[in-house]
C-alpha cells in the first residue's frame, strides 16, 4: 500500500480505516509505505513484478495513481510488460476529484471504498483496463492542452504556497482561466482516427483534451460528462470547444458542468462543440508552447503532443454491482464543494 500524506483528504485516522477494513481479508498480508517526494511512487513501483507483490494499493489522488500505473508500465517506447506479469493496481482515494476511482465505481469516501475494496479482494473482483499514452508516460484519466491544464498549473501554485485544492478554489482559477484566454486563447491543431477508420481534423481550437474514462472529471460532487460513450473498455475520447469567447464561450464552459442540457440549448451550442469518440491516435499542435496536463498534473508546455491508447494494458480491483448507496445530505454537499484540508 503506497500513501501520499499530502492527499487532499488523507488523515492519521483515515489511514487507520483503511488498515482495520484490509486486515478482515484472510491472508492478506500488507506492507504499507508513503511517498516522500514527487515520481517516489514511480520510483518504488518500477520493475514490480507478480511475485513481489500480487497488488498494490495506491492511496491518493489521481497523480498517485498516474505514477504507479508508470512505475509498473515503464516507458512507453518499449514493450509493455503482460498485465499478468505485474501487480494489479487497487486505489483508496484521497484525492480532490478521485476519477480513477469513482469511474470504476467507487464512492468518493475513503472509509467505505476500504469496505469496498476489501470485498473486491475476497473475491478477487478485477478487470482489465485500457490506458492512454503520450510522449513521455502512460495516463488513466485524461490529458490535454487548453484552459484545464491552465487551471491545474495555477492550482498547483496555490498548493505550493499549503493552501487546499478545494472544489471552489478550482472553479475560482477556472474562472480567472477563462478569463485571460479572452486575450489570447490557444490556437490548437488536432488530427486524430478512431478505431472504426474515421478521422477528426480541426483547426485554432481553444480547448481540447482526451480522457479515457467517463465523467471525464468532476467539481467537487458534480460529474463532469463530455463523452458519455467513453469507458475503459475502449478508445480515448476526444472533447473540445472552437470558441470561449462571448457568451455563447460562457455558455459552452457552464455546459461542461451539467447547466444547459436542455434540447435547445445543446442546439445552440452543438457547432461550438467537438466531440470524438474510440481514438487509438492523436496528434495534438500548437503554434506556441501551450500548458499540458496528464491526470490532473501540470507537466510542463508543449508545441505538439502525440496521444495514444492501449487496451487491456492493466489489470485493477474494482467493486461489482451497483455501487454501494451513500446518502448525501445538503450539509454534506456544501461542505464537500468548500472542504479545506
Amino acid at each position: 500500500m503506497i500513501s501520499n500524506p499530502n492527499a487532499t483528504t488523507q488523515s492519521a485516522l483515515m489511514l487507520r480505516r483503511v488498515a482495520a477494513a484490509l486486515r478482515e481479508v484472510e491472508g492478506l498480508h500488507l506492507r504499507s509505505v508513503f511517498t516522500h517526494y514527487a515520481g517516489h511512487a514511480a520510483q518504488m513501483c518500477r520493475g514490480l513484478t507478480r511475485q513481489d507483490y500480487d497488488v498494490v494499493i495506491a492511496v491518493g489522488g489521481d497523480g498517485t495513481v498516474n505514477e504507479i500505473i508508470n512505475g509498473l508500465l515503464g516507458p512507453v517506447t518499449g514493450s509493455a510488460p503482460h498485465p499478468q506479469d505485474i501487480p494489479a493496481l487497487a486505489v483508496v482515494p484521497t484525492g480532490s476529484a478521485n476519477v480513477f476511482a469513482r469511474a470504476l465505481g467507487y464512492q468518493p469516501f475513503p472509509h467505505i471504498v476500504a469496505r469496498q475494496l476489501a470485498q473486491a479482494l475476497r473475491e478477487d473482483s478485477r478487470r482489465r483496463i485500457c490506458l492512454g499514452t503520450w510522449d513521455q508516460g502512460w495516463f488513466a484519466v485524461n490529458a490535454g492542452f487548453g484552459i484545464d491544464a491552465t487551471v491545474i498549473e495555477r492550482v498547483e501554485q496555490v498548493r505550493s504556497r499549503g493552501f487546499a485544492a478545494t472544489p471552489l478554489r478550482y472553479l475560482v482559477v477556472s474562472t480567472e482561466a477563462w478569463l485571460r484566454s479572452q486575450i489570447d486563447p490557444p490556437e490548437i491543431e488536432v488530427h486524430a482516427r478512431a478505431q472504426d477508420g474515421s478521422s477528426l481534423n480541426k483547426q485554432q481550437m481553444p480547448l481540447l483534451f482526451a480522457s479515457n474514462t467517463n465523467p471525464w472529471t468532476f467539481l467537487g460532487p458534480l460529474p463532469v460528462v463530455t463523452n458519455p460513450r467513453n469507458s475503459f473498455d475502449q478508445g480515448l475520447g476526444l472533447f473540445g470547444l472552437t470558441s470561449i469567447r462571448g457568451i455563447g464561450g460562457v455558455a459552452s464552459m457552464l455546459h461542461l458542468i451539467g447547466v444547459g442540457h436542455r434540447r435547445w440549448v445543446e442546439r445552440w451550442l452543438e457547432r461550438r462543440t467537438v466531440q470524438f469518440d474510440d481514438a487509438t491516435e492523436v496528434q495534438m499542435t500548437c503554434p506556441t508552447p501551450e500548458h499540458f496536463q496528464v491526470d490532473g498534473e501540470y507537466e510542463g508546455d508543449y508545441t505538439s503532443v502525440t496521444l495514444g491508447c492501449v487496451p487491456d494494458a492493466l489489470e485493477v480491483f474494482a467493486p461489482q454491482g451497483q455501487p454501494l448507496s451513500v446518502r448525501r445530505t445538503v450539509r454534506r454537499a456544501v461542505r464537500d464543494f468548500f472542504r479545506v484540508r
